[in-house]
């Protein structure tokens, strides 16, 4: 009986292992081809290709910057006092020299008045004396203390005249009245500010630049500066100022853009990107960004080759706006692999699709 068992338990095996051997033999399904290479492939990659071109190219720095008044300044007085009148309103465009705040100036009104009537005087004295001098009539120290007189009083009146103009509160520069720190009737310090004027027609668009790119940026440099929150209005300027130290908080160094504002659309501390122009190719070979697979050799591509993707090592010039320059390793007419390219390797039999 164990003889019968042992016979048909080795039966068994001999029918599995037969079924393992013939199912292993028709895995080949048929597809099976050669590549130009004479290499052995079992399956089709499907991938979209496009032609290379030679086109212009563009190398920019990116940086984010912010928009901030050409002039800003926080008005206020010497003389201190109470706000009596506001000649100009919050969000007014008042023009140089323009009076937008009048303090409280009766007194020293009145003493203006006193300090001219004695000058007055006194400056009659003085001629009625230089003329009675030259007569030989007065005395030299009579003609001398008159002289004398008139000049203090000069000098008392303009002190008092310059007082009271600095009761009239005037616009440095052309601009917009942004904000008020002080209402009608309020007593404020010297030094104090009392309201804020920004010069809007004239914008600069301050950023930070790392501090590799010491030797690259320079004033006169290209710029576009571009606001997404503007609809995307864009601004071809020059970079007017660049700073000669570098902060020791985030390692850049300061630059500037003027932009003309004549419309107003650009508002302080609105963000903008700058796009700094480095260097500017005529022709080029540009391709997708996205098409660039990183390796231990480096940035590589993959090409068709025929019926083959083969891989390609590149040399990167630049990026910008997801699209990479190539220095070396394309030639324009090459097909280049920009769909299903991801689980390729060199000599995989390819099929185009539209």
């Amino acid at each position: 009986m164990n003889t019968k068992i042992k016979s048909y338990f080795f039966l068994l095996i001999l029918i599995i292992t037969g079924i393992m051997i013939f199912t292993s033999c028709e895995s080949t399904d048929g597809t099976e081809k050669v590549n130009n290479s004479g290499k052995k492939v079992f399956s089709t990659a499907y991938v979209k290709t496009q032609v290379l071109k030679s086109q212009p190219f563009v190398d920019y720095l990116e940086l984010l910057g912010v928009a901030k008044p050409f002039y800003e300044a926080n008005l206020s007085s010497d003389e201190g006092g109470k706000i009596k009148e506001f000649r100009k309103s919050k969000g007014s465009y008042v023009t140089e020299g323009d009076v937008i705040i009048i303090l409280d100036n009766d007194v020293l009104k009145a003493n203006l008045d006193v300090a001219k009537a004695n000058y007055e005087k006194a400056e009659n004295n003085y001629k009625r004396m230089e003329e009675i001098y030259k007569q030989k009539v007065t005395s030299e120290m009579q003609y001398l203390n008159a002289k004398y007189e008139s000049e203090a009083a000069l000098a008392n009146y303009n002190l008092i005249k310059a007082r009271y103009e600095k009761t009239f509160i005037k616009a440095p520069f052309s601009g917009i009245l942004d904000k008020k720190f002080a209402e009608i009737g309020e007593m404020v310090l010297p030094g104090a500010p009392i309201v804020s004027l920004v010069s809007m027609y004239t914008i600069k668009v301050e950023s930070g630049v790392p501090e590799n790119y010491v030797n690259q940026v320079k004033v006169g440099n290209k710029v576009k500066v571009v606001f997404k929150d503007l609809e995307g209005i864009e601004y071809n300027e020059k970079v007017t100022f660049v700073g000669t130290t570098i902060s020791a908080d985030n390692r850049t160094f300061p630059i500037e853009i003027q932009i003309k504002n004549t419309d107003g659309k650009i508002k302080p501390e609105l963000s903008a990107r700058v796009y700094i122009q480095r260097s500017k190719f005529d022709s080029a070979i540009v391709i997708p960004e996205e098409t660039v697979t990183e390796t231990d050799m480096g940035p590589v591509v993959f090409v068709a080759e025929g019926d083959t993707a083969r891989m390609r090592k590149i040399e990167i010039i630049s990026r910008y706006e997801n699209k990479v320059a190539v220095k070396s390793g394309l030639s324009e007419g090459d097909r280049l692999i920009r769909v299903g390219f991801q689980n390729l390797v060199d000599g995989t039999l390819i099929s185009e699709t539209n």
